[in-house]
């Protein structure tokens, strides 16, 4: 049976990274994702290269589930 391919090659730093966005949901309740990453990680948080577009859809998705009621 052929084994799955992980869906994204994130580093260790960065997966301990979206751990974070599960506090920084719960510390910024009035920001949206992209105004409390700049706030917390800097201007430019997630580059735009194929590993920061995996990096930023799986933050997003951590902090977007922290957020529903």
């Amino acid at each position: 049976m052929p084994t799955k391919k992980p869906t994204s090659k994130l580093t260790a730093e960065q997966w301990e990274m979206v751990g974070q966005f599960n506090d920084i949901s719960y510390e910024y309740p009035k920001l949206n994702f992209d105004q409390a990453a700049k706030k917390v990680f800097g201007s430019k948080p997630f580059p735009d290269t194929p590993t920061g577009r995996a990096f930023r859809r799986e933050a997003k998705a951590v902090f977007e589930q922290e957020r529903k009621p």
